[in-house]
């Protein structure tokens, strides 16, 4: 089971972009990565407050971040060989993410060859919100790969529990 996270320039749907992705590998949790994207050239919106919750500033973007060229790629190979059947990442917000990875692949003029998929794929309904509950008590760092860990550690106890 592979669970994204991303962090983002702010929440505007038609204005902000990935800069972070983080996947948690719950079979193979040593494998599990995360990387800073370089902003596209069109991509200029920044939402300040939302820098203040993640603390990634754009400087740390251009200056740390990996071209969106290069994010794609370790996106589709890892994914494709850790999830081969069925290449599939499972997100708590899967909207946003999938709109992010959209945004991405969109600008890279690359194709997204997995499917991004809710918590609902491989948690029935009737535990869903308890599960919710607990994600929002937690006291999430707003790191790509720190939040994928705590939503994959708390979902695969659900998924055990069954």
């Amino acid at each position: 089971m592979l669970i994204i996270d991303i962090e983002a320039s702010g929440l505007h749907p038609d204005h902000s972009y990935p800069i972070e992705v983080g996947i948690y590998n719950a079979a193979k949790p040593d494998s599990s990565f995360s990387f800073l994207i370089q902003p596209h050239a069109d991509w200029s919106y920044w939402d300040e407050c939302a820098e203040e919750i993640h603390g990634i500033s754009r400087t740390d973007l251009e200056t740390d971040g990996i071209t969106i060229e290069t994010a794609c790629d370790r996106l589709n190979h890892y994914i494709r060989l850790h999830s081969p059947e069925q290449p599939s990442v499972i997100s708590d917000a899967p909207d946003f993410d999938f709109m992010w990875l959209r945004c991405l692949f969109n600008a890279a003029g690359q194709r997204m060859q997995f499917k991004v998929a809710g918590i609902d794929s491989v948690l029935e309904a009737s535990r869903q919100a308890t599960l919710f509950g607990e994600l929002e008590r937690q006291e999430m760092p707003h790191r790509a790969l720190a939040d994928a860990r705590i939503i994959g550690e708390i979902l695969q106890g659900y998924l055990i529990q069954r």
